[in-house]
């Protein structure tokens, strides 16, 4: 038996959970010092570009608040971020169950560069580090370690959150009655056609938004069924594990609009992007339940 493969192994999420605890602190720190060093950097770019030609005094000082501000909020915070990050990567590669599965959703999760990037190459690490490091690879050549999760049931069906839609619906009968109000006003006041239309518009919205979400609410279809055996759209139907790759949850922060989250795969027909938003289970446990059905097909579990 290879020394990888060991009587106890923690799961893919005790490690990613580890390591956002971990990493936490130090990307706090890179993005606060990032800003720090870039702004008196900025600072004189416009002094340089705007101001009076610096004398030798002048340029000096400068340039040594530009060392400091080098040293003290960038190189200090990077160093602090790339210790952190071989440490958690050290162990976490040598102890979890599945390296296969930890690298990706590691990469999915900022939580280490890949082996052989440019990020992972400019890490600050000891020679001791490094080779560890590049030690660890070798557990990519043992086929993965399945762990069963006995918490995940056979069959998983994902619906729209009802509680979201209920905030949604509380929201849209706000909007309602705003807008009805200052319709009524605008009548009220003998207002013009346009003095009408916009607050008409908005009951419209309004009444469309809340009827959407109460469709939702009462929807018995789920809007997606995940089992041991496969996955199942409604655009797609079932397919099986086999046929389904490259499969991710991606965020993505859209300002005022609120924070957007992705369930994409690809299949022989093509790609699927399912906005999963508003359905009643996570980023974490949507990636966590496709792991352990994908687990189980592999490992021929029914």
């Amino acid at each position: 038996m290879s020394s990888y493969q060991k009587a106890s192994l923690i799961s893919v999420d005790q490690a990613i959970t580890k390591g956002r605890k971990m990493l936490l602190l130090p990307r706090i720190l890179m993005i606060i010092g990032l800003f720090f060093f870039l702004f008196p950097i900025a600072m004189l770019f416009i002094a340089i570009k705007d101001g009076p030609s610096f004398s030798t005094n002048a340029w000096l000082i400068a340039a040594s608040i530009v060392i400091v501000c080098f040293f003290v909020c960038f190189y200090l915070p990077f160093r602090f971020w790339s210790k952190r990050t071989t440490r958690w990567k050290l162990w976490a590669f040598n102890n979890v169950d599945n390296v296969h599965e930890l690298k990706i959703a590691a990469v999915q999760a900022n939580l280490c560069p890949a082996y052989g990037t440019f990020m992972d190459k400019i890490q600050i690490q000891s020679a001791k580090e490094r080779e560890q490091w590049r030690k660890l690879q070798d557990r990519f050549d043992f086929p993965d370690i399945f762990k069963d999760d006995s918490t995940i049931p056979s069959v998983t069906e994902v619906f729209y959150s009802k509680m979201n839609s209920a905030v949604y619906i509380l929201f849209g009968l706000l909007f309602l009655g705003i807008g009805g109000g200052i319709e009524y006003l605008v009548i009220k006041n003998n207002g013009d056609f346009t003095s009408q239309l916009i607050p008409f518009v908005i009951v419209i919205a309004a009444i469309c938004y809340i009827v959407i979400n109460i469709k939702r609410m009462l929807k018995k279809q789920p809007e997606m069924v995940l089992d041991n055996q496969g996955l199942t759209t409604p655009g797609t139907g079932f397919l099986n594990w086999d046929l389904i790759f490259n499969e991710k949850v991606t965020r993505t922060d859209r300002g005022k609009r609120g924070i957007l989250y992705t369930f994409s795969f690809q299949y022989p027909g093509g790609l699927v992007n399912i906005d999963v938003s508003d359905f009643n289970v996570n980023k974490a446990r949507l990636e966590r339940l496709i792991r352990v059905y994908k687990g189980r097909f592999a490992a021929g579990l029914s």
